[in-house]
């Protein structure tokens, strides 16, 4: 069943049990769909599919994507983020080490600078110009990429940013895609893997991204640095903070059914919801479900709770039993009588004046 929703195409895979798109159908996620420059990604039956026949294995969407669904055999960005993070090398570039500077998403640029002790420099000199950044697109992204790495450091507490490089130096190497590529695997291949997969290891346990992992451990590397919660609070594409109005929640528990990494959970009686904010991608699922609408954004976030993954309690109800059906409901005062049985009553009251008439 796996190996059905498991599209490949060359160098290139497509894990459709990981995309939020195609495994909720609500969901508007559509990073790969607008970057992809041969779209080839599509869908096809309500389902998010890869066009095997139409994907060059660029590359390009590989860091844009929240679950990390697309990936390239030819480059792991988690496992060349630490080994980048390690190495003498400073500038990132297509031209030299990456397939594509959007290959690397936020989180791994934030990562990667923090774990290194001199500075980090994009390489955008030939974005614009390049065949894959068709209708400005590319080029845009990877800019935001790197803007909002920026600010994210910022709100870490860390004085370094991203340098960006715009002009070629003279002696520029001239480096085509395909020799990249055999350039990359080589590497790979040529890097030591205990250190990668010591980290990478610990993602396997807990339902989220690898990528999230990295930045969370780097992070954890300058707790000494963490500011408190930041005011005005900043926005991120990748994290969102969550409460829930206790008056409005049914306690149905369907935020927690549906997201897709645990970042909320209920608890063990039943009565309430947690949230881990280090777990959440920003899909905005938990949102969508609510039918009460429940749920919604929290201004800013705590980076020891992020980093951490501490627990914050968004509810807890106390429960009783409903004299009309019996179910347990979150109880507010008044007539022990739950939501639905009370919007039926006086929904149609009329048919229970009827009923009576008809004695």
């Amino acid at each position: 069943m796996r190996s059905e929703r498991l599209q490949e195409g060359g160098s290139f895979r497509f894990d459709a049990f990981s995309c939020l798109r195609s495994d909720y159908a609500k969901s508007e996620c559509s990073y790969c769909i607008d970057l992809c420059p041969e779209e080839a990604m599509l869908f096809d039956r309500k389902r998010l599919t890869l066009d095997t026949q139409r994907c060059t294995g660029c590359a390009a969407c590989v860091g844009t994507c929240p679950t990390e669904a697309l990936r390239s055999d030819l480059f792991d960005p988690n496992r060349f983020s630490l080994e980048f993070s390690l190495s003498r090398e400073k500038v990132l570039s297509c031209r030299v080490n990456v397939p594509c500077l959007a290959a690397l998403s936020v989180e791994h640029l934030v990562s990667i600078v923090l774990r290194r002790e001199d500075e980090t420099v994009c390489d955008l000199a030939h974005c614009g110009e390049c065949s894959l950044n068709r209708d400005g697109k590319l080029f845009a992204t990877i800019e935001t990429m790197v803007d909002e790495a920026d600010r994210f450091l910022g709100f870490c507490g860390s004085q370094k940013r991203i340098a960006r490089l715009y002009e070629l130096p003279s002696e520029a190497p001239e480096t085509g895609r395909r020799e990249l590529f055999k350039r990359v695997t080589r590497l790979a291949r040529e890097a030591g893997e205990e250190h990668s997969m010591s980290e990478l290891a610990q993602a396997h346990e807990m339902k989220q991204p690898l990528k999230r992992v990295l930045l969370k451990n780097a992070i954890k590397a300058h707790i000494g640095s963490l500011p408190a919660t930041a005011d005005p609070a900043p926005s991120f594409s990748f994290v969102r903070n969550r409460r829930i109005d206790e008056r409005s929640c049914t306690n149905c528990q369907e935020c927690a059914i549906f997201c897709p990494t645990e970042a909320l959970t209920t608890l063990q009686d039943n009565t309430g919801i947690v949230f881990k904010v280090g777990h959440c991608i920003a899909c905005g699922i938990c949102s969508d479900v609510c039918q009460p609408r429940a749920i919604a954004e929290s201004d800013g976030f705590d980076l020891v709770e992020f980093a951490f993954d501490r627990m914050q309690l968004l509810v807890r109800h106390r429960l009783e039993i409903c004299e009309e059906c019996n179910v347990a409901f979150p109880y507010r005062g008044g007539e022990m009588v739950c939501d639905r049985c009370r919007d039926f009553r006086e929904n149609f009251s009329d048919l229970f004046t009827m009923a009576r008439d008809l004695e």
